[in-house]
């Protein structure tokens, strides 16, 4: 199964042309396809998560089957925790959570050494992963990988209701256990980067659903811009960062962070978003995951048209993409339906006539 429309660029040609603010052919289309890779390959999903071939492979064939204009792979949320010492459990059916953080109290923070991203944890996995998907992908499309954040990260080090209780109790350990954490998601940075990958961020625990603005300014904030900085120096931008929940009281905060991308939610509404940082940063969103994973390949594209009629001339550029990563069991018809409307739709220059 695949789509029956033809474009006239390729994924790298369109990305690279969008970034320099020349002409395309479309707008680009980035459904978060991460773990439902798995489930659409087949199998238990467990095997995936620690073989860098049958992890590649899932997500070169959603990369064909899909025809997106990304293409990766990554630790995931937990996987620098896991690198640390947190022990995750991997269901047949789903997606990996933590089982055991990798301390108890902050005591244990001293014993803890910095990582080795060629050797720590599942990361050897993932970095193999990726030059398979490299090789395979070659001069089509660029490869990306996303990092969980700082809060994310220490919160799955630490356990995360004692991490959010501690920020009340303990904030100097907080800090310093998101330097230490900050640290280690440099390093791992700094050779995805060598290898010519443009990291992203997903930061869902510091969604404001768990933390307060302020919290985020004074938790979040700091260290989200060690890792932008980090990216922007080796890549010449900021990441793609993506926040769970309803951030638009934060979207400057995470602007004045470096992201170079907002990655928003299907709670934010994109006009509104358009009107508050559109002239910032680029905006991306926000296909309703739900609307995916259990609606009608008719019902997609309506929310495709209402995404592109809401920030398709958002002015610092908008990517079409899910509210949030793709629930597994998604049906490949709906994820075929949102790229075929970005084709049809967002053909660019966008016609507002068909979006009517």
């Amino acid at each position: 199964m695949k789509t029956n429309w033809q474009d006239e660029m390729t994924p790298r040609e369109r990305l690279t042309a969008f970034a320099a603010g020349k002409p395309i052919d479309r707008i680009p289309c980035m459904p978060l396809v991460t773990d439902h890779a798995y489930g659409l390959a087949g199998g238990p999903m467990s095997q995936y998560y620690h073989s860098a071939a049958l992890m590649a492979q899932a997500q070169i064939n959603a990369f064909e089957t899909y025809e997106t204009d990304s293409v990766g792979s990554g630790p995931g949320l937990f996987g620098l925790a896991e690198a640390i010492g947190t022990k995750l459990t991997f269901p047949d059916d789903g997606i990996p959570f933590v089982c055991s953080p990798a301390i108890s109290g902050y005591q244990d923070l001293a014993q803890l050494e910095l990582i080795d991203p060629c050797r720590s944890g599942r990361l050897p996995i993932i970095l193999e992963a990726l030059k398979l998907v490299q090789d395979a992908v070659q001069e089509r499309a660029a490869v990306g990988c996303s990092l969980g954040g700082p809060i994310t990260t220490a919160a799955a080090v630490r356990g995360t209701d004692n991490f959010l209780r501690d920020m009340y109790r303990n904030p100097d350990m907080v800090h310093r256990l998101l330097q230490y954490v900050t640290d280690n998601a440099l390093l791992f940075i700094d050779v995805l980067c060598t290898m010519g990958i443009k990291p992203s961020i997903a930061e869902p625990t510091a969604s404001g659903t768990l933390i307060s603005d302020k919290h985020f300014r004074e938790f979040a904030k700091p260290y989200l811009k060690q890792y932008a900085d980090r990216i922007s120096r080796h890549c010449g931008s900021g990441p793609f960062v993506h926040i769970c929940g309803d951030t638009m009281s934060i979207l400057d905060d995470m602007v004045d962070a470096g992201a170079t991308v907002l990655s928003l939610d299907n709670q934010i509404d994109l006009a509104a978003a358009k009107a508050k940082a559109g002239h910032r940063a680029c905006l991306a969103g926000n296909v309703k995951p739900f609307t995916l994973w259990r609606g009608s390949p008719q019902a997609v594209a309506a929310e495709v048209k209402e995404c592109l009629r809401k920030a398709g001339d958002s002015p610092k550029g908008f990517i079409l993409s899910s509210g949030c990563g793709l629930p597994v069991g998604t049906p490949a018809t709906n994820v075929l339906a949102m790229m075929d409307a970005a084709r049809h739709y967002g053909k660019w220059p966008i016609d507002p006539a068909k979006l009517a």
